[in-house]
């Protein structure tokens, strides 16, 4: 079957949008996951599968859809080209290396042993699950019983095993040379992160979370080992969708449908579909509404901090009490059972019009920011925070990263072992020597101060 792109337009021009910015990224050797270059990648290649239509849910979109999906894609790579014109003018030279280093002051020994607290949070989830379901839930008799998303008792530990990316990010940075150089810690890392992974999948096969645990590696090896180019990137993505195929057999998804039965591969292909287009017909749904459809609640920006409010057990409560949407999104489920939706919306529903624009500016420069930090970061925080970003644009289709709790209980993990094991001598003069080096233009000895962008030694 041909593909005829004047029957699907907008599929063309997006996919071509998509086309060129792998194209420019190629020629210009930039980086992948740069937040500007992945929102683009992301957001066109989504919108293109899903305008494919294969499913009728899936309409043309109104006017008033398409301003608000253009909106916020321009306010976000406004936000993201400020904060690179602010860097260009302030720091001209400065470009982000093929491979991070770290300053000398930073204790991996004190990173590694507290990493063990995240990774005990970890476990307490994982014993939590086979305390209920007897054993891990992919070695039940029936996996499927404990995998609803919204009825599962195992999910009263769902803060905890779904942190297994967080234990993978701790142990990933220590497990490349070129950002610690003590070989016995790299050694234990990659193993207790292979560990954290298998661990992970067989306690609770979530696609969201196992795909970032394999992820967050990626991230990690492309700016601590080798540059992920797109033919890597091609080959993650056909992992991906087997993954996700994977998971869905094993929760059922595809019912009791033999393999040999020709409509299970329509089934195959369409469920990957459903759940990337559904994200995109809810979304001209929500703001297009039928009369009959009651209009969601304004939160007036305060469900804007659900990851927080839930961690003190009254995020709940506020949504229950003034009607205002779960995070299953019960208002603006187009198709029974299919209900996420970009984050745009919960952008509106916060903060009315003006979130749509404002909302995405905001996390495009915070992101381009801590991208740029990157280089000149003294711990792995700067990167730490990259990485889990870069999911967030990714499923920003899926799922608004910044009102989930188990981020921020991410990110307080994230800073309280950076910030510990980050041995910088407050008291001392700002040329202090902690260390020699070997310049390797004559293999004499150099003296280099303790900030490690500050290299002024003559003869290198």
């Amino acid at each position: 079957m041909s593909f005829d792109c004047l029957a699907y337009p907008e599929s063309c021009l997006f996919f071509l949008i998509g086309f060129v910015a792998l194209v420019f990224a190629s020629i210009f050797k930039k980086n992948l996951f740069s937040p500007p270059l992945l929102y683009v990648l992301v957001q066109s290649i989504m919108f293109g599968i899903a305008y494919l239509k294969l499913m009728p849910a899936m309409t043309d979109y109104h006017l008033t859809t398409w301003l608000v999906w253009g909106g916020g894609a321009f306010s976000f790579l406004t936000g993201c080209f400020l904060v690179r014109l602010a860097f260009c003018s302030s720091n001209p030279s400065l470009v982000l290396p093929q491979k991070l280093s770290i300053a000398v002051e930073y204790n991996w020994k004190y990173h590694f042993f507290l990493s063990f607290t995240a990774l005990a949070f970890f476990l307490y989830g994982v014993l939590g699950v086979v305390s209920i379901a007897g054993n891990l839930v992919l070695l039940t008799d029936n996996p499927s019983l404990w995998l609803d998303g919204k009825t599962s008792s195992v999910l009263n530990y769902a803060f905890f095993f779904t942190s297994s990316p967080m234990v993978v990010a701790l142990f990933g940075v220590a497990s490349f040379k070129s950002y610690n150089p003590i070989r016995w810690i790299r050694n234990a890392s990659r193993i207790i992160c292979l560990s954290t992974i298998i661990l992970s999948f067989l306690t609770f096969p979530s696609r969201g979370v196992n795909l970032m645990c394999v992820g967050f590696l990626f991230v990690l090896a492309n700016y601590l080992f080798k540059r992920i180019n797109w033919k890597t990137a091609a080959v993650i993505v056909a992992f991906v969708l087997l993954f996700f195929v994977s998971v869905a057999s094993v929760k059922g998804q595809y019912g009791e449908m033999d393999v040999t039965d020709n409509r299970v591969f329509k089934e195959v292909a369409l469920l990957p579909y459903k759940y990337i287009a559904n994200n995109y017909w809810n979304l001209d749904y929500a703001f297009n509404r039928t009369s009959d459809v009651p209009e969601h609640s304004w939160t007036y920006g305060i469900d804007a901090f659900y990851g927080i409010t839930q961690l003190m057990s009254i995020g709940t409560g506020l949504q229950a009490s003034f009607g205002w949407d779960s995070p299953f999104n019960e208002s603006i489920e187009k198709v029974s059972g299919l209900n996420t939706v970009p984050y745009l919306w919960d952008a509106y529903k916060d903060f009315g019009y003006p979130g749509i624009f404002l909302v995405p500016f905001f996390w495009g420069f915070i992101f381009t920011f801590l991208y740029k930090k990157m280089p000149m970061a003294k711990t792995p925080l700067a990167l730490l925070f990259h990485t889990t970003f870069t999911f967030w644009i990714i499923l920003w289709n899926f799922t608004t990263g910044y009102k989930q709790a188990m981020y921020v209980i991410w990110f307080i993990f994230f800073f309280f072992v950076c910030m510990v094991s980050y041995r910088k001598k407050m008291l001392l003069p700002a040329n202090q020597i902690v260390s020699k080096e070997v310049c390797p233009e004559n293999n004499s000895n150099h003296e280099i101060a303790s900030e490690r962008e500050d290299r002024n030694c003559g003869a290198c």
